[in-house]
């Protein structure tokens, strides 16, 4: 499989995690730029330690990137890749809806396709922080969730789709906004994935570690923290699961 100048990969037939092993090859040396991926994963985990069902024929891959910004900056990266991976897929159903959901989902037909897991890793004092960027795209089966609908791509596509042919695409899809959000800033960003987001004026339920609310989602700050008008106050949300009345 190729990949865009300045990225490298290496791809593995089972993994525990493409975002375990990306943590090895970085404390064994590897650069920015390298992409991990596997048939399948037997530890995969999703945002808040939740388990990744990975068996094989979906994609699971994994991007270590050197973005040369702190922490709090380099989190604009999952709204980075829900846009790449939204064009991945309309690459494949150019006549399907396909949204992103804040604050790193994507969804097909209003049912999740694909899921982001990002988080840093130092190798010690006075060393960048790398951002590994886990992206698992479901191609060939989804998991069942009992909280929101789920799907993948052969489910609409009119042939079947491989692993493969959706990285080659994803690689694209991310070289290309990873510059764009380095040359642009996160206003852009912004505005583009509010563009093509899900619920936007619309009445959420915001579930976070301590409390579940109500409100018209409003808008993204520069953060990227979601914007809650309650009705009483505009309340900002760092993070949670977010869930549609409609």
């Amino acid at each position: 499989m190729n990949v865009p100048d300045g990225f490298s990969h290496q791809a593995f037939v089972s993994l525990d995690s493409t975002n375990k092993e990306a943590i090895r090859q970085l404390e064994a040396g590897a650069a920015s730029g390298l992409w991990i991926t596997s048939g399948e994963q037997t530890g995969g985990r999703g945002r808040g330690g939740r388990v990744w069902i990975s068996e094989p024929g979906n994609l699971y891959s994994s991007l270590i990137y050197d973005c040369g910004k702190d922490i709090y900056t380099a989190a604009q990266l999952s709204f980075v890749t829900s846009l790449a991976v939204r064009q991945t897929i309309l690459e494949f159903l150019p006549d399907n809806t396909v949204k992103c959901k804040w604050p790193n989902d994507v969804l097909l037909e209003n049912k999740k396709i694909s899921g982001i897991l990002l988080e840093s890793h130092s190798m010690g004092s006075g060393t960048p922080n790398h951002i590994i960027i886990g992206i698992g795209i479901n191609i060939a089966q989804h998991p069942e969730v009992t909280s929101y609908g789920s799907t993948h791509l052969n489910e609409y596509a009119k042939k079947s789709i491989m692993p493969e042919d959706v990285f080659n695409r994803l690689t694209q899809k991310m070289a290309f906004w990873i510059d764009f959000w380095q040359n642009n800033g996160f206003g852009e960003i912004r505005k583009q994935w509010l563009n093509c987001c899900k619920g936007l004026n619309e009445m959420i339920t915001v579930r976070t570690s301590d409390q579940e609310v109500a409100g018209r989602f409003i808008d993204l700050d520069r953060d990227g923290a979601l914007k809650l008008d309650t009705g009483t106050q505009i309340k900002l949300i760092h993070s949670g699961d977010v869930f549609f009345t409609s």
